[in-house]
């Protein structure tokens, strides 16, 4: 990182880090970035902050994003907290359809609501 903030992190502190990111993903059942900062006593902004955890973080993401939406369809987590998880992601359980025709489209957002 050229330039911008300064490192709070040695080299040797990074490398080590990379490690047991690397292992808690692997041992993880589903990996929770925040978690893994709080357990090792860094703050979740050095995760997002140097380069060398990108591609770790990603993994962490995908693993978690696959693992809670097969849980969920399993019926093995709770389903509520499987959608507020999924949403913090990305997901959305919005539709939206545009109609054109008309001088200008129409655009209709269908929100699906739990029962």
């Amino acid at each position: 990182m050229a330039g911008g903030r300064p490192r709070n992190l040695s080299d040797d502190e990074i490398l080590d880090l990379v490690d047991r990111l690397e292992d808690y993903i692997a041992n993880t059942d589903i990996p929770i970035v925040t978690e893994f900062a709080y357990q090792n006593n860094i703050s979740r902004d050095d995760l997002y902050n140097y380069d060398e955890f990108y591609a770790l973080r990603k993994t962490a993401i995908d693993k978690k994003e696959a693992q809670l939406e097969r849980k969920a369809l399993n019926g093995e987590i709770d389903k509520t907290m499987a959608i507020f998880s999924l949403k913090q992601l990305g997901w959305s359980d919005k539709r939206e359809v545009e109609h054109s025709g008309g001088a200008d489209p129409v655009k209709i957002i269908y929100e699906v609501v739990d029962d």
